[in-house]
């Protein structure tokens, strides 16, 4: 009978191929940095940057240029802010990734879903990453959010 139902189950779901082990190491680093944010997680979110590394803020502080120790310095606010405008970021597949040596890039398109006045709002961000690998663990070290445009359009004013 056991036969019978293994022969009937469908087949399992391939496992994604990666390139290497250094794309699927950044790949899971973009799933932790989706993760770390939508938790609204200081400690595992600064883990993810370099000391020097730099980033653009989104929806807070005006999309200004950040240091990792601003950014430190700032990230109670600007989690607070993304929390009230009920900010979740979604990760889209595939990635696009590219790994030369101690070094790599990526860019992630993001589903960023919020409310604006209270109306729900979602948006596709083509998010830049130039990331450095450091004692083993990969680092963020450049950070630029694109947008790329509205699934859901505001509504339509007076």
């Amino acid at each position: 009978v056991v036969l019978v139902l293994a022969a009937c189950s469908p087949p399992p779901l391939p496992a994604p191929h990666y390139g290497s082990a250094d794309k699927k190491s950044v790949e899971d680093l973009m799933q932790t940095y989706v993760a770390a944010w939508n938790a609204r997680d200081e400690k595992a979110i600064l883990r993810l940057y370099a000391v020097d590394a730099r980033m653009v803020t989104r929806l807070a502080l005006d999309r200004r240029v950040l240091v990792k120790k601003d950014l430190a310095a700032n990230l109670a606010y600007v989690l607070t802010e993304q929390a009230r405008a009920g900010l979740v970021l979604e990760l889209q597949k595939p990635l696009q990734v590219e790994v030369r040596g101690e070094t790599a890039t990526a860019k992630a398109l993001l589903r960023l879903a919020y409310k604006d006045k209270g109306q729900p709002v979602s948006v596709l961000v083509d998010q830049d990453f130039a990331l450095r690998r450091e004692q083993y663990f990969w680092k963020i070290v450049r950070e630029l959010p694109q947008p790329v445009g509205a699934l859901t359009p505001p509504p339509p004013g007076p």
